[in-house]
C-alpha cells in the first residue's frame, strides 16, 4: 500500500474513531500505543473508504460523471466542427462577394 494512501486511511480512520468517542486519549503518550492507534486508524480509514467507494450512491455519481464527461466531449467536438464550417462558409461568401464586385 502506498504511503500517501496509508496516511489518508489513517486520517479517515481517526475521524471515524472520533465520531465513536475517543476514550483514553492520554494513553497516546507512549510510542507503542501510538503505533497501535495509527494501525487502527489505517484499518478504519481503509474500511470506511472502501464502503463509501462501493456504495450505490457513489457508483451512481461516478456513472453520471462519466456520462456528463462524454456529453461535454461530444458538444466540444460539435462546436469545433460548427466553427470550422462557419469559417469556411464565411470565406467562401467573401470570395463570391469579391468576385461579384
Amino acid at each position: 500500500m502506498a504511503r500517501s494512501q496509508e496516511i489518508f486511511y489513517a486520517v479517515v480512520g481517526a475521524g471515524d474513531l472520533a465520531v465513536e468517542k475517543i476514550r483514553g486519549i492520554g494513553k497516546l503518550a507512549d510510542q507503542k500505543t501510538t503505533q497501535k492507534y495509527y494501525r487502527d486508524f489505517v484499518r478504519r480509514g481503509k474500511s470506511l473508504t472502501t464502503s463509501i467507494k462501493n456504495s450505490a450512491p457513489t457508483k451512481r455519481a461516478v456513472a453520471q460523471t462519466k456520462s456528463a464527461r462524454t456529453q461535454v466531449k461530444a458538444a466540444t467536438t460539435s462546436i469545433g466542427k460548427a466553427v470550422r464550417l462557419n469559417a469556411s462558409a464565411t470565406q467562401s461568401a467573401a470570395k463570391k462577394t469579391a468576385k461579384a464586385s
